[in-house]
């Protein structure tokens, strides 16, 4: 039986009519389905499996009761506005519905010059293939300069924001494998061609596009069986350096390469964010030192009388503002810090001090450090209020499910901190410097940080943000392939990978952890 719903896009007041799009399907499909089908940007970060309540839409005609799974995660309030999970929406008669949560991936992607003059005619491509966003760096073949950076979504965000997600969708079948494998490649294709004749000539000899990503990322990336990570023991499809002809992935250019992986979930963009940091240069002498790679698959490496101990921890995508309820990406509307006044009212402060839409990731972390020091929210995570919420602004409403969503990213984090130190024998006092990276690190409060028990007990000055490492080691490989590999087969070698999953002290830890 066909059925068919109508998808009207969010406007704005003052704006065109909004923009409908009529789908006729087969009754059975969940209205995410269709949407994702149709190229239309419903924002599902859990990959439609009703746990984030990311993926809503309002019934504006037709019939939709709300289902257990709609009442198990929507308040009463928001199921009496016609509020819906895509994903659990299956309608049998014809349904018009307005999208609520939606990410762009038509937006074009955000480029950045760095330095004037002619645009070089042979260049070098480093990217970094992150879970989230991609980022692409051009660099001048003859001098090894930057000319400049390009970046935008990752197309497989349509499929899930974090890795297992995505890897659960993939072994639907060669086919579904094969979306994920067209779209980190499209979207690297895009950056490419959106630097062409703006950070590069336009007829420029494109030389190598050397990519650091993790091990998920570079699997899909290949078109590699992913089975093994998707299930214990973890174990990726290669380990080795990969290069190929760009031509035959559809990529502009001569040849591409991807980093060594070093174990399960440990990838090469932590082999790149080494390089970038020196990690693997200490002498053995140096206080112990931690890299921190921050992003939906956190990375961790501690660098201790010449061996680098490294484990992943899958935090989610809960530090970007998924899987939270109010969660958004750092633009404007989105809650970077809170005021508590002594009569416990809040006032909001937000990206471009306009009215406030949601929390972003590092700003949920600014919230939550004063919803604690008030007494608003326990240190064990607890709303104090009765009603399981505190408003933060009007229409914005933080949740106990919000609130234990980033206790378990973070709990992640501290536990894989924690266990690293246990190998090393050191305590966190011990710790000479934490190096910081990715964009969520870039932006966060290190003082925050280290009072809410997210990072190592330390005194904050030695908490340094690297920025993007990952992309920074890219770069180094771009520049110098031969140098490079000479150091990642150093960087292997010394390289003790911890899995976290199979310690039997990590469930002990993790709890311990769970508290502000």
């Amino acid at each position: 039986m066909l059925v068919r719903a109508t998808f009207q896009e969010p406007g704005t007041e003052g704006e065109a009519p909004p923009a409908r799009t009529t789908v006729s399907f087969l009754a059975g499909h969940s209205l995410l389905e269709v949407a994702q089908s149709k190229g239309l940007p419903i924002n599902a970060p859990c990959g439609g499996r009703g746990l984030c309540g990311k993926c809503l839409v309002r019934v504006l005609a037709g019939h939709a009761p709300p289902t257990s799974d709609d009442k198990a995660v929507l308040t009463d309030g928001m199921l009496r506005d016609g509020l819906r999970l895509a994903c659990k929406l299956r309608p049998r008669t014809p349904v018009t519905v307005e999208i609520q949560s939606r990410f762009d991936l038509r937006a074009a992607p955000r480029l950045t010059r760095l330095g004037e003059g002619e645009l070089p005619g042979e260049v070098d491509l480093a990217a970094d293939l992150g879970s989230t966003s991609v980022q692409l760096r051009v660099l001048d073949a003859r001098t090894g300069a930057a000319t400049g950076e390009t970046s935008m979504l990752n197309r497989q965000v349509r499929r899930g924001h974090d890795v297992m997600t995505r890897l659960t969708y993939a072994l639907h079948g060669e086919e579904a494998r094969e979306d994920l494998t067209q779209d980190a490649r499209t979207t690297l294709k895009m950056l490419v061609e959106s630097a062409r004749g703006r950070l590069f000539a336009k007829d420029a000899r494109i030389r190598g596009l050397y990519i650091a990503a993790n091990s998920a990322m570079t699997a899909l990336f290949w078109g590699a069986d992913i089975k093994g990570l998707a299930e214990a023991p973890y174990a990726p499809p290669f380990t080795d350096e990969q290069v190929g002809a760009a031509e035959d992935l559809g990529l502009p250019g001569e040849t591409v390469t991807t980093f060594p992986l070093l174990g399960s979930f440990v990838g090469g963009d932590t082999a790149a964010a080494i390089l970038s940091t020196g990690l693997d240069l200490d002498s053995p002498d140096r206080p112990p030192r931690m890299l921190i790679d921050i992003g939906t698959n956190t990375e961790i490496v501690l660098a201790h009388k010449g061996v680098l101990h490294a484990c992943s921890t899958p935090a989610g995508p809960a530090f970007e503002g998924g899987n939270i309820s109010i969660g958004m990406r750092a633009e404007e509307g989105a809650i970077i810090r809170i005021e508590v006044r002594a009569d416990q009212s809040i006032r909001a402060f937000t990206i471009g001090s306009v009215r406030p839409k949601g929390v972003c990731g590092t700003g949920l972390f600014e919230v939550l450090n004063e919803l604690v020091k008030s007494g608003l929210v326990a240190r064990d995570g607890t709303i104090a209020s009765d009603e399981g919420r505190v408003t933060l602004a009007r229409g914005v409403d933080l949740l106990q499910l919000d609130i234990r969503e980033l206790q378990l990213a973070k709990g992640a984090l501290r536990t894989a901190t924690k266990i690293l130190c246990r190998i090393a024998g050191i305590k966190d006092r011990g710790l000479g410097e934490i190096d910081v990276a990715g964009a969520f690190g870039s932006h966060l409060n290190h003082e925050v940080a280290v009072h809410l028990k997210m990072l190592p007990e330390v005194d904050p000055s030695i908490i340094r943000a690297v920025g993007n490492a990952a992309l920074d080691g890219a770069a180094i490989f771009a520049r110098n392939p031969k140098g490079t590999r000479a150091r990642l087969a150093d960087i292997r070698a010394r390289v003790s990978h911890v899995e976290l999953a199979t310690r039997d002290d990590f469930q002990e830890l993790f709890v311990e952890s769970l508290g502000f």
